[in-house]
């Protein structure tokens, strides 16, 4: 009989009912980089430098905010599954990120940051159909939730016109909560339960440099401005705490370690192109190598590989002397192509997909973000699964009208 309780929990049944993405299924997670809802509506934005958004992905983007900045967001997701066997569906909505700025010093560029943002997520639940072994019938649930939160804060400043700099302190802090468990369609019989939490917290710095404007001495007409930028977070080593349950399977019992979970090192470029004050161009290429993810203990359950993002995105200008509502809003969309860093068979899992997006002014300083994003990652085949993914994001983006006091 243990033998045959062994069996039937490891075996996974080809034709299931899946909610979330089961390729989140990692010892951190999916990594996650939609932190801003004017990024996430046009791309990273790796050498952006504007006085309307916070993107916590370069400190010295942050260089050129005038004003003190609140900016929150919720986040939308309706996400389609297929396999050759079956169909779902799940939606579900959640709080985003939260971010702020203070300029410390205007003339030198020198601007605090804060906030909290996703660094990664898992979610996703595998159901079986029911089957038999040894003439017992079962069904098998695969479930896991949580993800790491990224604690940021920072400074930017400009270092005499040359080039922007920033420097950011990350402090990640998690839980992810795996459950497998099979259920026994008799009376008689004990559904044993297996149950990983893991506990997840360490400190990491992100450096960024945005170049000045490169045009002043290229003079590539017909662009108004041209900029560089560059960002580099450092390897994290995570303390890990494991607390392991295992639920009638002979006795339960319950089994604690402590190891550490090593996060490899992210880095990212980007190009910004200014045409006539009226676009905005973003080219950038973000890659964190996960098959340098390393635990003391745990390991994936696919094969890591590299985590790389493309992005291209357009954004229309505001007019500065508009004629109606129109030529007030920002307008912005992009491509995006992203490998998830995870392989099946051999084979990597990537993801495609468009973005839009647009900022609705509520007055001189303050917004009102919307963004969307479709994707496609995976593919209906034997053995994998395919995603459809859609995202809507809205966002409220306060300056300082909201929070200084007028000199009055």
């Amino acid at each position: 009989m243990k033998n045959s309780l062994f069996i039937v929990l490891i075996i996974v049944s080809i034709s299931y009912s899946q909610i979330g993405s089961i390729y989140s299924n990692t010892p951190i997670g999916e990594l996650v980089t939609d932190f801003s809802v004017r990024r996430n509506g046009l791309g990273l934005g790796i050498a952006s430098q504007e006085i309307y958004d916070l993107n916590p992905i370069n400190p010295a983007s942050w260089n050129s905010i005038p004003y003190v900045k609140f900016i929150g967001s919720f986040k939308f997701s309706s996400n389609s599954f297929s396999d050759v066997n079956s169909n779902n569906k799940l939606s579900n909505g959640s709080f985003n990120s939260l971010l702020i700025a203070l300029p410390v010093e205007r003339s030198l560029g020198i601007v605090f940051s804060g906030g909290i943002i996703p660094y990664s997520k898992i979610n996703y639940k595998v159901l079986s159909p029911e089957n038999t072994f040894d003439s017992i019938k079962y069904t098998s649930r695969f479930e896991a939730n949580g993800g790491i939160t990224n604690y940021y804060f920072g400074l930017s400043s400009r270092v005499k016109n040359h080039f922007s700099i920033g420097l950011a302190a990350s402090f990640l802090v998690g839980t992810v909560s795996k459950v497998l468990s099979t259920d026994f369609l008799e009376d008689n019989m004990i559904d044993p339960e297996f149950t990983e939490k893991l506990k997840y917290n360490g400190v990491g710095v992100r450096i960024g440099i945005v170049s000045e404007n490169l045009n002043k001495k290229f003079n590539l007409k017909p662009f108004t401005d041209i900029r560089v930028g560059f960002s580099y977070l450092n390897s994290v080593s995570l303390n890990t705490n494991l607390l392991d349950l295992k639920r009638g399977f002979f006795i339960d019992t319950v089994s604690e370690f402590n190891f550490t979970t090593k996060i490899p090192s992210q880095i990212a470029f980007g190009l910004a192109f200014n045409y006539k004050n009226k676009y905005n161009l973003y080219i950038d290429y973000l890659n964190q190598n996960l098959s340098n993810l390393n635990s003391d203990y745990k390991k994936s359950s696919f094969e890591l590989s590299a985590h790389n993002i493309y992005s291209i995105g357009v954004e229309l200008i505001p007019s500065s002397k508009p004629k109606n509502f129109f030529e007030t809003i920002s307008w912005r969309a992009g491509l995006f192509y992203k490998d998830l860093g995870i392989k099946i068979n051999g084979q990597n899992i990537n993801e495609t997909g468009i973005k839009a997006g647009l900022s609705f002014p509520i007055d001189q300083l303050n917004l009102l973000d919307i963004a969307v994003q479709y994707s496609i990652r995976g593919k209906k085949e034997k053995f994998f699964v395919k995603e459809s993914i859609f995202n809507l994001w809205v966002g409220i983006n306060f300056a300082e009208i909201w929070f200084v006091r007028s000199e009055d």
